[in-house]
């Protein structure tokens, strides 16, 4: 067999096959601004964050302003407790897209909020103007819920209680038997006595992600931004994560009683990085993205909001977005 060694022209290297022939390998891949961008999001959906940060340092001495990547950027310099690296990050995000730099502000305070979270079956005195939203769980084949499902729906009208005021959002799709989670919930509480117009049902998520995302949009639409979430205890800081990166201030939790003692130390250090990574899938960070979805470096300032309008507009093609998982 006779091997080949030649350095990568164009962006390929050619190796050897087993008949002798060379293989040709695209090196360049991994040192386009793209490349090295989903490189960085495998790392961090695999905790490792030190490298996936080394991957977005060098695609930023490429294309210094693309928003998701001083987005992840300061996301997860954070959970380095890299102070520099997270505040600058944020304001350039400041300067090049403002929006990007609110979202980015939200993951990390919400994260933050989220870990330290003691989950508690107490009631919570909620601002005025909040919401109070149970997440759902998968139902039983037959349609029926869970026991667990149950104590989630208990906890959320000792809320509902706490609070008469509040408007309550039932969350979770997958039917069984015709019936969806938020419907059953919502049946359940009208006959504890809640009032059915004071219950809003969001009927098509399939996983926490969704839960956060599709709520989110629907609290938008009338006006609320904040919160008190009820679901289980080892669901709660996952959750409250989610809800803070789609756009959503969680500012109360109520747990169901299970397995409450597991959960009464808040979540420190590389445990954190969990629910960081579920948190910038709910506000929509693409995890990946192709040579097309690089946007033109076009300088700070809040043309840079502007001009991706204007690319949407004119480009077909899209990032690759992974759709939510459970």
């Amino acid at each position: 067999m006779t091997a080949v060694a030649v350095a990568g022209v164009g962006g390929l290297a050619l190796g050897t096959l087993p008949n002798g022939s060379p293989s040709i390998t695209h090196t360049a891949d991994a040192i386009t601004p793209s490349g090295l961008y989903n490189s960085a999001q495998k790392k961090f959906a695999a905790r490792s964050v030190t490298d996936g940060l080394a991957d977005i340092k060098s695609m930023l001495g490429m294309t210094a302003n693309d928003p998701d990547a001083l987005t992840l950027q300061a996301v997860w310099a954070d959970q380095e407790a890299d102070a520099g690296t997270r505040d600058a990050a944020l304001r350039k995000l400041s300067t090049v897209r403002p929006s990007a730099a609110t979202k980015a502000r939200n993951i990390v305070d919400g994260v933050t909020g989220a870990a330290a979270i003691v989950p508690s079956t107490s009631p919570v005195s909620a601002p005025s103007g909040s919401a109070v939203v149970i997440l759902g769980m998968g139902l039983r084949a037959n349609g029926s819920m869970a026991p667990e499902l149950v104590k989630r729906l208990e906890a959320g009208l000792d809320q509902a209680q706490m609070s008469p005021s509040a408007p309550i959002f039932v969350t979770g799709g997958v039917p069984k038997k015709g019936i969806t989670e938020a419907a059953a919930m919502k049946k359940w509480l009208v006959g504890k006595g809640v009032s059915e117009s004071r219950i809003t049902t969001e009927d098509k998520s399939t996983s926490t992600v969704s839960n956060a995302q599709n709520t989110t949009e629907i609290l938008r639409s009338r006006g609320i931004s904040q919160i008190v979430l009820v679901t289980s205890p080892n669901h709660i800081r996952r959750g409250a994560a989610d809800f803070a990166g789609a756009g959503t201030k969680v500012v109360g939790a109520v747990t169901s009683a299970t397995d409450l003692n597991r959960y009464a130390k808040p979540l420190t250090g590389a445990s954190i990085a969990g629910i960081r990574y579920e948190a910038t899938r709910a506000a929509n960070i693409p995890v990946t993205k192709g040579a097309a979805d690089m946007l033109p470096d076009t300088g700070p300032g809040i043309i840079g909001d502007i001009a991706d309008r204007f690319m949407d507009e004119i480009m077909k093609g899209g990032s690759s977005k992974a759709g939510p998982t459970r």
